[in-house]
């Protein structure tokens, strides 16, 4: 390979990954906990409800109590997301009618509803961490945020492949090297190296479905324009997009015999409960039932059916024998995206690396940083400016993330905004922690200062949960709830692990202080340590730097 093409490949890598760092580091830090949102949603709601013990109630009693003294605006939808084992309660959207004084525009209000009693717990909003976390992801709750992801995981691609090139042919045969007698620089590199090898076939997976969900308004656009001509909908149609839009016929019918015969019907023939029922038109003769699921034992088996609840008729059905080629697609990548195919062994593989993805980031950096340290004209501020960045951007979301925990379990089920309280937690946490990263000389000593007091955050967190709610985490405990054990356990985990960092630093800081002869440093490594002790200068030095 000629020698300026890869020279300018290196640099290219270098300066992207840089530049996309710190988004970079949200997505898959923010991801890799998402894996299990269900069991941190679950953390946050069965201290304050435990799902009773019985036979689960019907669908269609499920929906007539949703609806029950509340302006259900009949003409639009009505859904339920079925219980399962990862989640005990049916969620219900339930569409309603606005007042013409109304002050907000959100015209339907969601509800998790005990399965066995039929009893309202909460709006599904009140336990908003796990979907926010979840949404950091994919969009970091913002407008358009996801076609911001989408040209992050665009550039990751690019980062990836080009990595692949640059240390193709040393790929194998260093693969097992491991540099512990060389200079800081030679270290981050093999670090960055191995680990970037060993998890290249998760990191291309999901740059490439995250490139697609992200951007998927682009493909849809492109295509729409060059393949179908500007027939949008006849895009749609072939991409297994159904939309239901039954007339309104203003004739009562009660059909909630015929929805329990048709669930029951669908669980026959899938072995097990429909995922999704959505009803069109609910409690009029024009009423139509749309069911969405999958066959148990497959790994990839989409179910879509329409009905007609006045006779039961079949409108439309997509089962695992007439498959849709682009619906199985997306369903096969977002299978693989999630993790969701197997247990959670596979979970907490994919957590793990997803984490190690997140090391690979932040000694993409330092790498950067060595680098330019060890250049007598690199620019002081802005080796100062990429020090800041890596530490507010990785600890910092770190921090604020273990704050977001600490304050979906303190606040009350009834204090108002209760979710927003918990964000505007996780943004001051993150906004005052950037502020101090640029401010704060001495990264080494704020980062062993902010592991401490993450744990510290986190432990606060576990002795809240056992002072709030124990008899409550006991009650859910025998009734085989595990999520808030489970949690509780993960937490305490992430508390050893960084109270273990923390001090593994400290005492490394004592040896590089007392112990070492800098007279004997090689050359490479002279010119790493040079600092000064301003901001802006180079005091602002790596973290993992004397």
């Amino acid at each position: 390979m000629n020698k300026n093409f890869l020279k300018h490949l290196t640099q290219a890598h270098s300066w992207l990954g840089l530049i996309i760092s710190g988004l970079l580091f949200i997505v898959f830090f923010m991801g890799a906990i998402s894996l299990f949102r269900s069991e941190i949603y679950l953390w946050s709601v069965l201290p304050h409800h435990t799902p009773a013990q019985g036979e689960v109630l019907s669908p269609s009693e499920v929906m007539t109590l949703a609806i029950k003294d509340r302006p259900f605006n009949a003409k639009e939808h009505l859904t339920l997301v079925s219980p399962i084992a990862e989640m005990p309660f049916y969620k219900v959207y339930v569409d309603i009618v606005l007042p013409e004084d109304a002050t907000t525009d959100i015209d339907y209000v969601s509800l998790l509803m005990d399965p066995v009693s039929g009893e309202i717990v909460a709006n599904i909003d009140d336990f908003y961490l796990a979907d926010f976390i979840y949404q950091l992801h994919y969009n970091l709750n913002i407008p358009n945020g996801g076609y911001i992801i989408g040209f992050v995981t665009l550039f990751l691609f690019f980062a990836l492949v080009s990595g692949i090139f640059i240390h193709a042919r040393k790929l194998i045969r260093q693969f097992f090297l491991y540099r512990t007698q060389e200079g800081k620089r030679d270290q981050w590199l093999t670090m960055h190296n191995v680990i970037g090898v060993m998890t290249l076939p998760f990191t291309l997976m999901y740059a490439i479905t995250g490139l697609i969900f992200n951007l998927v308004i682009i493909y849809q656009i492109a295509f729409a324009l060059v393949l179908y001509k500007g027939d949008q909908q006849a895009l749609l149609n072939d991409a297994g997009y159904t939309q239901q839009m039954p007339e309104w016929l203003d004739t009562p019918l009660n059909t909630s015999a015929e929805v329990d015969t048709l669930v029951a019907q669908h669980i026959e023939a899938f072995g097990q409960p429909p995922r999704v029922i959505r009803a069109y038109n609910f409690g009029d003769s024009s009423a139509l039932l749309h069911i969405f699921g999958s066959e148990d034992g497959k790994f990839v088996s989409p179910v879509e059916q329409v009905f007609a609840l006045d006779g039961g008729e079949t409108l439309f059905s997509r089962a695992p024998e007439t498959p849709n080629t682009m619906t199985t697609g997306r369903i096969v990548l977002a299978t693989l995206h999630f993790g969701d195919y197997a247990g959670t062994d596979l979970r907490l593989i994919y957590l793990l690396l997803g984490m190690g993805v997140c090391v690979l980031i932040v000694s993409g950096n330092l790498l950067w940083v060595e680098k330019r340290l060890q250049q007598r004209q690199a620019s002081a501020k802005s080796i100062a400016l990429v020090n800041s960045m890596t530490l507010g951007s990785t600890m910092g979301v770190i921090l604020a993330t273990a704050m977001a925990f600490l304050f979906e379990r303190i606040l009350p089920l009834g204090v108002a905004g209760r979710d927003e309280l918990m964000m505007t937690s996780f943004v001051v946490s993150l906004g005052l922690y950037l502020v101090l990263a640029w401010f704060v000389s001495d990264k080494r000593k704020m980062l062993f200062i902010s592991l401490i007091a993450t744990a510290f955050i986190l432990l606060t967190t576990i002795l809240a949960d056992w002072v709030l709610f124990h008899e409550q985490i006991t009650t859910a405990l025998n009734a085989g709830f595990l999520a808030v054990a489970g949690v509780q356990v993960g937490l305490a985990i992430t508390v050893i692990l960084f109270v273990t960092v923390a001090f593994s630093l400290f005492s490394k800081q004592n040896l590089d202080v007392y112990d070492s002869d800098p007279t004997a440093s090689s050359g490479s490594d002279v010119d790493a340590d040079i600092s000064l002790e301003s901001n802006g200068n180079l005091a602002d030095e790596p973290l993992i730097q004397r």
